[in-house]
């Protein structure tokens, strides 16, 4: 089978995501209620009906836990009425921890070792990023007693997300590496850009760029994923 998504999964998910920035923007709770859920739900259905045929592995058992913890904090942060920022946080923290423990068991499983220059190099340039982006957050937190109590989580997070993204950048020999790769760095720009509009400037367009962003980074993510799953299978 082939691990591509058809065209027409492609262009309603695409599509999907269009209409959720639209509603979001014009605060059309209708379009944002309904849309947002259905970005995660419907490459939850994808990974599912691809394993159908062939199995779940260990690491597509741990992105699909994953991929719950996204559409859990997808409804936290949907929802203006109540400020559910830190549930919404703490959702995709765990979502950053399973997707992580998927890349890595995606290595074992393929007896691929990361080479220790590759993993310090990798980890010192997220390191450098991580760093000069919390210097610029602290005043924000530190100066705000609202935002105090948020500091460390947010620090853990940021952690948690490098993570992610250096554990996508060892898997170079794997099938999708291109897919994933691309997919990390994408969410780290979003929710860099969430962090940006939120903490310390808004700006006209955060929307769009955050919520196109997040959806091709799970899109390529998951699918990157999948190719490798299908090109295990006997």
């Amino acid at each position: 089978m082939s691990a591509k998504p058809t065209r027409s999964f492609t262009l309603t998910f695409a599509a999907i995501t269009l209409l959720e920035i639209i509603g979001d923007t014009l605060s059309n709770r209708v379009l944002h209620y309904g849309c947002k859920p259905l970005i995660m739900a419907l490459l939850i259905l994808y990974v599912r009906q691809c394993c159908q045929s062939i199995g779940y592995s260990a690491y597509i058992r741990w992105l699909m836990i994953g991929m719950v913890f996204a559409l859990i904090g997808d409804i936290f942060l949907m929802i203006r009425e109540v400020d559910l920022f830190a549930l919404g946080l703490g959702a995709f923290l765990l979502m950053q921890v399973c997707y992580s423990r998927a890349f890595w068991l995606s290595m074992r499983q393929n007896r691929q070792r990361s080479g220790a220059k590759s993993v310090w190099l990798y980890a010192a340039g997220f390191a450098l990023y991580d760093t000069i982006f919390l210097i610029l957050l602290r005043p924000e937190f530190v100066g705000n007693p609202l935002l105090t109590g948020l500091w460390w989580p947010v620090v853990v997070y940021v952690v948690c997300l490098s993570l992610m993204g250096i554990l996508a950048t060892q898997r170079r020999s794997l099938p999708g590496f291109a897919w994933v790769v691309a997919g990390a760095l994408l969410f780290i720009l979003s929710d860099s850009t969430i962090a940006i509009d939120k903490f310390l400037q808004p700006f006209t367009g955060a929307a769009w760029i955050i919520m196109s962003t997040y959806a091709a980074a799970q899109y390529l993510i998951v699918v990157g994923m999948v190719q490798q799953l299908v090109s295990e299978e006997p």
